[in-house]
């Protein structure tokens, strides 16, 4: 059983507490360096400015010597110290994939000043309550990291090992090639099993109760898949029917414990594609089975259906986090040697692109901003922790965005990647001809400031040394200036657009007749400077 957290000696007195309390601490979001003493009731339907996720790995010996994690102090200070302070008025922690001890215990291990797991979610929870941070609990509802091992007994979930039938996959699978997304699939949970989804129900039930979470996470983002390939949309009323189970149980736990939970899911990109496989989002709404509705992969932040999820929160009454993962930003930092871009050392394009999300966001009437594996940054990229979490300071208030420099993108699909199913249409890559190739291009608030001044860069492959390539945006023509496949131009006073704008991008060679086309490959980045 995990330690009491050092605020919650008395369930008498946090009861006693929260009644006389009641109509001064329902938490609206405290300001930025306020700091609350004691137990505090977050209101459910609470204005959140950014949410910030930890995965939790910094508890793991393997992780935690990356940050010089020796105590209990350090352990705190390793992430979520960075965000006390900011405008992160929710801290989520992942409690794991399923099993117990998370990740199996095999390879993970806990240090030996926690002891164990439950000690680690503890002191989060008690380091951010002193803060008068919300905290919530996140569940990996399906994650399939470990499926690049040999053997299930080498996975990290040992009910994989021990019931091979409740899995999704075969273990042959495993061997089928790297284009096929289905070799994934073999340590993969089937949610069709209910003997699946009581072993799910029984782990949220057993660390909801054990910690002080104010609330829970579900996240079926990782990874996506919760019924066999084929029969997600025939099998959705099952998953339906878990949500249930999961609200009637933080319920009682909310009632024993004199606190309520809030219910938390985390879906994919759009409505359609979230039904696609299984997450019949509409009907968890309906029911009123969910609080609060965190949406998006993460990696394609101007491409994510907003104005469905924005119109589903307001018909049910439910708050909207889309979610952004920048871990996939990494490839910006190759983009240094151009004059234009800075970003490789200084981390300055991270944090430019990071608040042409949030202002995209803001605009299209978010309720707040949820940040994901933002710490990578600093322990896989190798950019200075200062650097890393300095948009925990500005990405919450439209204001404090306006007049920054910014970086909007057309996002081009992952290669390849476990995830793409979760994700909308991507316009990358396209091949270029003759032909006006139309791309939408979102721009939020900065393109209708007076002080902006704008320029595109487009990235190609291919082609020949007589390459010509040209862009209209708006309907107004572009002739940008390229060398070794990078293209740029400044865009006009009064061209670019708040919204959706059209830019199309085409070249001089006929694809019928050449050998070596012309794809716009990757990014297309609007760099705004003010």
């Amino acid at each position: 059983m995990s330690s009491t957290p050092l605020f919650m000696n008395s369930r008498v007195w946090v009861a006693a507490l929260a009644l006389c309390c009641a109509a001064a601490a329902l938490c609206e979001a405290p300001a930025v360096g306020q700091r609350q003493e004691g137990n505090v009731v977050f209101k459910k339907d609470r204005k959140r400015r950014v949410i910030y996720n930890d995965d939790g790995d910094q508890h793991f010996k393997q992780i935690g010597t990356r940050y010089g994690v020796t105590d209990e102090q350090s352990f705190i200070d390793a992430r979520t110290t960075p965000t006390f302070d900011t405008q992160v008025d929710t801290y989520v922690w992942c409690v794991g994939n399923g099993a117990w001890p998370p990740w199996g215990g095999k390879e993970w291990t806990a240090h030996d000043f926690l002891g164990s797991s439950e000690r680690a979610a503890d002191l989060i929870v008690q380091a951010c309550h002193s803060e008068g941070m919300e905290v919530w609990a996140s569940l990996r509802m399906n994650d399939l990291h470990d499926a690049g091992k040999k053997r299930l007994e080498d996975t990290w979930e040992p009910i994989k090992a021990q019931h091979p039938e409740y899995l999704i996959g075969k273990l042959e699978d495993r061997e089928l090639p790297k284009e096929r997304i289905e070799r994934l699939l073999w340590t993969a949970l089937n949610f069709e099993r209910p003997e699946v989804r009581k072993y799910r129900l029984d782990f949220i039930k057993r660390t909801a109760a054990a910690h002080d979470f104010d609330g829970y996470e579900l996240d079926f983002s990782r990874f996506i898949w919760s019924f066999p390939v084929g029969r997600e949309r025939e099998l959705a009323p099952l998953l339906t029917g878990f949500i249930r189970e999961v609200r009637s149980a933080l319920n009682e736990i909310g009632e024993k414990r004199g606190r309520p939970y809030t219910l938390v899911v985390h879906v994919l990109d759009s409505v359609e594609t979230s039904l696609s496989l299984g997450q019949d989002v509409e009907a968890w709404l309906s029911e009123g089975l969910v609080d609060v509705l965190v949406v998006g992969m993460g990696f394609m932040p101007f491409t994510i259906q907003l104005n469905q999820w924005t119109a589903l929160g307001e018909r049910y009454g439910v708050p909207i986090y889309p979610s952004f993962n920048p871990r996939h930003l990494r490839g910006l930092f190759k983009y240094t040697g151009c004059s234009a871009l800075t970003g490789g050392e200084n981390g300055t394009s991270y944090q430019e692109y990071t608040r042409a999300v949030a202002a995209w966001w803001w605009h299209n009437g978010v309720d707040g901003i949820y940040l994901f594996n933002i710490f990578t940054f600093e322990h896989e990229v190798g950019i200075d922790r200062e650097i890393t979490h300095a948009p925990l300071k500005d990405v919450g208030d439209p204001a404090l965005l306006a007049g920054k420099d910014k970086l909007y993108a057309i996002e081009r699909l992952l290669e390849g990647d476990m995830f793409s199913l979760g994700m909308e249409r991507a316009q990358l890559p396209t091949v270029l001809d003759i032909f006006e190739r139309k791309l939408v291009l979102s721009m939020g608030p900065d393109a209708d400031d007076p002080r902006a001044q704008f320029k595109i860069h487009a990235w190609t492959k291919g082609g020949e040394a007589d390459t010509k390539l040209w862009m209209r945006l708006n309907h107004r023509l572009l002739e940008p200036v390229g060398h070794d496949g990078h293209y740029e131009v400044e865009v006009p006073k009064g061209a670019m657009r708040v919204g959706r704008n059209e830019l199309c991008v085409w070249c001089n060679a006929e694809l019928a007749k050449t050998s070596n086309p012309v794809i716009l490959y990757d990014k297309v980045l609007v760099e705004v400077n003010y």
